[in-house]
């Protein structure tokens, strides 16, 4: 056997070396997926379902990779929305993962990080996301509420107008008799009057 250099060793460093400039930098940790489906949230080696979310995470539940502004500085992300759901020491965990990369940490400690949430706070965010779905869902439930009540009052107005209208019109053409009305008809007149003006008072 041969053993010197590959003659296609130099075509075969340059690929590995490629490849390993192409790992993304939380390659590291385990690939993870976050999945969500009948008001319940958990982390799978394997894609959810079709029917579930399918949320890919490159280490624990937090964001693997910073973005860059345009000098190339690490931008921090913006805080999930449950995160005032969350208990103070995973709030603050998620907050020094989200902003570690403006604050210099490198891959190491970044690992760790992750991984340290993952272990101690992947339930306090399962928790944290249902709580948050549930005031969503108040919160449409009570505009939902709103809307339908405005609607009926709505309703409510327009049919008193309607009303209103056909009074006026029966009580304008009562008036018109009223020089040929008996007493008991002037009375129904004035009565009729009177209830126009109590229902109808901007009449």
């Amino acid at each position: 056997m041969n053993k010197g250099r590959h003659p296609f060793w130099p075509q075969l460093a340059s690929l590995c070396l490629f490849a390993g400039l192409a790992t993304p930098a939380f390659a590291a940790g385990p690939v993870e997926y976050h999945c969500n489906g009948d008001g319940v949230s958990w982390t799978s080696s394997r894609p959810c379902d079709a029917s579930k979310r399918n949320e890919f995470r490159g280490m624990g539940n937090a964001p693997a990779a910073p973005s860059y502004d345009s000098a190339g500085l690490p931008t921090v992300t913006k805080a999930p929305e449950y995160l005032p759901y969350m208990s103070m020491e995973c709030a603050q965990l998620n907050d020094a993962i989200r902003t570690g990369p403006s604050r210099g940490l490198k891959e190491g400690p970044m690992s760790e990080l992750r991984a340290d949430y993952q272990k101690r706070c992947s339930e306090n965010e399962a928790s944290a996301r249902r709580q948050l779905q549930e005031a969503e869902k108040q919160q449409r439930e009570r505009r939902d509420d709103q809307q339908a009540a405005a609607q009926a009052e709505r309703s409510r107005s327009l049919l008193s107008a309607d009303q209103c209208y056909e009074m006026l019109r029966i009580l304008h053409g009562k008036r018109q008799r009223a020089s040929s009305m008996n007493d008991g008809e002037k009375a129904d007149l004035r009565l009729f009057e009177e209830n126009y003006k109590t229902r109808c008072p901007r009449g």
